[in-house]
């Protein structure tokens, strides 16, 4: 449910940044603060849900409900800072509120940035280790007695072919 629910989270970011381009909406600094926000903390529970997947598998351990639901925690909190904060009376200069929004934004693109790179390293090594794997599958069949055998046979069959290739052509050649 979060993947759909970030999927569509995301959609209407891009789909917010497209309207702050017209008329059609009125973006005050509060109001980008808490969408900035918002961004932050979704990024935030996508960062906390790469490390329990990372803490899981590697450790093979299940881990206490309270980490596990953090990430929901997370997404509850991006709601809430664009639905519910927008409408509390918060008294803070502007020059505190943009500082703060571009602050949360730059550390926002830092977290992302950073995860994807993450992801990436994480999904190579985890094919890395599928071909060792499966190259260590394939090395013990061959050292096995039957992947000996069977190499035996095609290196006789490939053999004999070669003789009869051989045999072929020293007829045409008389």
């Amino acid at each position: 449910m979060t993947i759909t629910f970030t999927k569509f989270a995301g959609f209407c970011f891009i789909l917010l940044s497209v309207l702050r381009l017209t008329p059609f909406i009125n973006a005050t600094g509060k109001w980008l603060l808490y969408v900035s926000l918002a961004a932050f903390f979704l990024i935030l529970s996508d960062l906390i849900e790469f490390y329990i997947e990372g803490i899981a598998v590697k450790r093979e351990v299940k881990l206490n409900k309270t980490l596990n639901h953090l990430p929901s925690v997370l997404l509850a909190g991006s709601l809430i800072a664009v639905i519910v904060l927008p409408y509390l009376k918060i008294n803070i200069p502007v020059k505190q509120v943009n500082a703060l929004s571009d602050a949360i934004t730059l550390v926002s693109l830092g977290i992302a940035i950073a995860l994807i790179g993450f992801k990436t390293e994480r999904t190579k090594k985890s094919s890395f280790d599928k071909t060792n794997s499966i190259r260590d599958e394939i090395r013990e069949y061959i050292n096995s007695i039957e992947g000996k055998r069977v190499i035996d046979e095609r290196i006789s069959e490939l053999s004999s072919q070669d003789t009869q290739s051989i045999g072929v052509q020293r007829k045409d050649s008389k």
